[in-house]
């Protein structure tokens, strides 16, 4: 080994060193440069907010006093429900009703299933009969016409339109009386 490569490893050596040296000495110096004036500012600082004078505050006003009130109603009591209520479990008869749903008639396919689960994909029209198609949750495709039934409350449909089939429901409230309530199901894209 020449005497230009050992001086060439050993400038190496000192360079590291010096390297190692001077990291902590810098930062030794760079904390302790930091920590004279900022704390001495601050707690003079904290000092006059301690000093001042602390405001009086005046008393908040006394409560206004409770008046008692006495319902006087007109006669009527308000816990009385404005209906009777049918027992659990029974509805009122109500099977005279217009909207009533039509006794005896055999139920179609598309009727066991929820309005919810239904989807319309398309029509069909043949000269003037338009169809509505129908997909179930299943997978499984129909064709539907007017007066048709789907949905489980006893829907017929009412207008088979490009984007939507209309149909009327027929519904019980609570007390058990029937009403007509319209629907539709969408276009599915």
């Amino acid at each position: 080994m020449s005497f230009a490569q050992r001086y060439i490893i050993s400038l190496k050596y000192v360079k590291i060193d010096v390297v190692f040296l001077l990291v902590p000495a810098i930062l030794c110096l760079g904390l302790t440069g930091c920590s004279g004036g900022v704390d001495t500012e601050l707690r003079s600082y904290v000092q006059q907010v301690l000093q001042r004078k602390a405001k009086p505050f005046s008393r908040p006003p006394p409560p206004e006093p409770y008046v008692v009130y006495t319902y006087q109603g007109s006669g009527a009591d308000p816990f009385i429900p404005f209906f009777e209520e049918p027992e659990h479990g029974k509805l009122a008869d109500d099977s005279a009703s217009e909207f009533a749903p039509i006794e005896g008639r055999v139920k179609e396919e598309l009727e066991s299933f929820p309005l919810d689960g239904l989807r319309m994909v398309g029509t069909l029209q043949q000269e003037e009969e338009v169809w509505g198609v129908i997909l179930n949750q299943e997978g499984t495709i129909y064709r539907v016409k007017m007066g048709n039934y789907l949905g489980q409350n006893f829907g017929m449909i009412t207008g088979i339109w490009e984007d939507r089939i209309e149909l009327e429901e027929r519904a019980r409230d609570g007390r058990g009386k029937w009403h007509l309530r319209e629907a539709s199901i969408a276009l599915a894209e």
